[in-house]
């Protein structure tokens, strides 16, 4: 039903004031889904978004689902799908690579912008804590919610603003459990599991067998999730091993285990404080648009995964929002000066 009901929607410009006023808890209740149901609809939206059912925009999250394919396609581990490939470097191998085809000292680190001043006529004056740059085209790719530590001059449009405003994330947290052995696979495992207790609510093996690294990569999200964060670092590990040991029907896990590798994206400001993507309570999209961040304002373009029609909240989607910004400014300067009232 929730397959069927995306693949309904506009992935670049959804619209329907029915789901957009239901929570997806809402929307699943009303179309009579049984317990077991809606707590398999809580491992997808935590999995997802660190979000539980009820945070959540019906239409938002159907939308978010279109955007990657479809439901089905989003959660696949199968050819094209949302789970297929991960990067047995890391996926900062991209940054760095794309970064050592620049002019040294072009990209500024630890280098937060303040204001953003539009002067018009193509000038904008960039103000950060290091300096101050002028630019014919600025291009954003922060997250939304981050927006709101940048002063813009002349103000941010209204929608733009309730957008930033209304934009949130729920509790996230990917914690890296690695082992001397891959047990789950000695038993026949495959490794994937998810639970509807907790603390992790989806576990994926993401080992790199040629380097020897075997690893199970445990996701914390929603409320269990906020359980698991307010313990210590001892208790973390033993709350994700006693976990694992009842999963995989396994003992003393303690033998095999090397170490914890987590980060919380909730405590880093410049990714606005959460991950891997925004999402939105009912009624904002009938209110400021499904595509409100996404368009361009003067001089000012806006880019990063959660402004993406397609593979929202993934690095595809990224990339694909930040080849059509670029496209953008590429027209913009190649039309020449343009006056504008």
């Amino acid at each position: 039903m929730v397959e069927a009901d995306c693949q309904a929607i506009d992935a670049w410009k959804p619209e329907d004031s029915l789901l957009d006023s239901l929570t997806f808890e809402g929307y699943l209740n009303s179309r009579g889904a049984s317990p077991v149901a809606l707590k398999t609809a809580a491992v997808w939206t935590r999995a997802m978004l660190g979000q539980d059912p009820s945070d959540i925009s019906a239409l938002f999250f159907l939308n978010y689902c279109k955007s990657g394919g479809g439901l089905l396609a989003m959660r696949s581990d199968r050819k094209g799908g949302g789970q297929h490939l991960r990067v047995r470097q890391g996926t900062q191998m991209f940054a760095k690579g794309l970064a050592s085809d620049l002019t040294a000292g072009i990209i500024l680190l630890s280098t937060p912008v303040q204001v953003i001043n539009q002067m018009g006529r193509q000038q904008t004056i960039v103000e950060t804590t290091s300096g101050t740059y002028s630019a014919r085209k600025v291009i954003t790719t922060v997250p939304s919610p981050a927006l709101k530590a940048i002063t813009f001059n002349p103000a941010l449009p209204q929608e733009k603003q309730a957008w930033s405003t209304s934009t949130g994330y729920g509790y996230y947290c990917k914690a890296m459990m690695q082992f001397s052995t891959p047990f789950w696979v000695k038993k026949g495992f495959c490794g994937l599991a998810q639970s509807f207790i907790g603390p992790a609510s989806v576990v994926r093996d993401t080992s790199s067998p040629q380097d020897d690294k075997h690893v199970l990569t445990c996701f914390m999200a929603g409320d269990t999730g906020k359980a698991w964060s307010s313990l210590s670092q001892h208790d973390r590990e033993q709350a994700l091993l006693n976990q694992l040991q009842k999963l995989y029907d396994v003992h003393d896990l303690q033998k095999s285990f090397i170490k914890l590798h987590s980060y919380e994206w909730a405590k880093d400001e410049y990714s606005g404080w959460g991950c891997p993507s925004v999402s939105v309570t009912p009624g904002v999209l009938g209110s400021v648009g499904g595509d409100a961040l996404r368009q361009q304002w003067r001089d000012i373009h806006f880019a990063g995964t959660e402004t993406a029609g397609e593979w929202k909240g993934y690095m595809e989607g990224a990339v694909r929002s930040g080849e059509r910004a670029a496209a953008e400014v590429a027209k913009d300067l190649g039309a020449g000066v343009i006056a504008r009232l």
